[in-house]
């Protein structure tokens, strides 16, 4: 029997794309094979759910103004109980550390969740001033899960170009080289040019699918050849890293 696919999207910190690129997975597979499930676990930006053509349902894990570890396992139980439909989750910076904490010290990833899923990380790097903080949630990640989790690296240049002071690029640096043989694939978020960029960003704060754009009047035929330009280059990227089967590496 084949496994669901659980994608999972984070790192530690915010503004980084998380949500973007949760959409951006949930419309992709969507229109692969129609067949999947959102779970928003940012207790106070909704950016996943707010959608409402994706089927996305929001976890609340807070208790007293405070993450509830204890309601991690309403998404443990949640997961074992889907059945036949991937899910991708969409993890919010407040909930980062909590989560990751659970599942390292519950160890829920090797002794339940893998015997149905397997689980791929989307882990965001972007440029600008959040680089090193990212980089080091990439190495943080990798550390902790690899030989349990597939890692997918998002390269989003949104915010500058992925270059450090020495002048190397992302797949220069030793953050990549070192844990190359352990990243299945690297999708390059480039900045678009400005009218492009304008137009995804109406489509983001419509809380719209690449779908709802199509049917909504308030775009033009300009806004809508423009995002099509941009769907097409990502399901090209994704159709690179997510048709390949995955499987996770572990150091020899």
């Amino acid at each position: 029997m084949n496994k669901q696919n659980l994608h999972i999207s984070l790192n530690g910190k915010g503004g980084v794309g998380k949500s973007y690129i949760s959409a951006l997975l949930m419309q992709y597979i969507q229109d692969k094979n129609g067949n999947i499930n959102g779970i928003d676990t940012d207790p106070s930006n909704r950016t996943l759910a707010d959608i409402k053509s994706l089927d996305v349902m929001s976890l609340e894990l807070m208790q007293d103004n405070q993450i509830s570890v204890a309601k991690f396992d309403d998404l443990t139980m949640y997961l074992l109980e889907l059945k036949d439909k991937d899910v991708v989750i969409d993890v919010g910076a407040t909930t980062f550390l909590p989560l990751v904490n659970y599942l390292l010290e519950s160890d829920i990833i090797n002794l339940i969740l893998s015997k149905q899923y397997n689980i791929i990380l989307h882990i965001p790097v972007v440029g600008g001033e959040a680089m090193s903080d990212t980089l080091n949630g990439l190495e943080q990640l990798i550390g902790a899960f690899k030989g349990s989790c597939t890692y997918i690296v998002w390269a989003n240049e949104y915010f500058g170009k992925l270059t450090d002071k020495d002048g190397k690029h992302f797949e220069e640096m030793e953050t990549y080289t070192k844990n190359k043989k352990h990243i299945h694939g690297l999708v390059y978020l480039q900045k678009n040019p400005e009218l492009i960029t304008l137009a995804i960003e109406k489509m983001k704060k419509s809380k719209a699918t690449f779908d709802d754009v199509l049917k909504d009047p308030s775009f033009n035929i300009l806004d809508k050849s423009r995002i099509g330009i941009v769907k097409k280059d990502i399901w090209g990227k994704l159709d690179l890293v997510l048709d390949q089967p995955t499987k996770p590496t572990k150091d020899k």
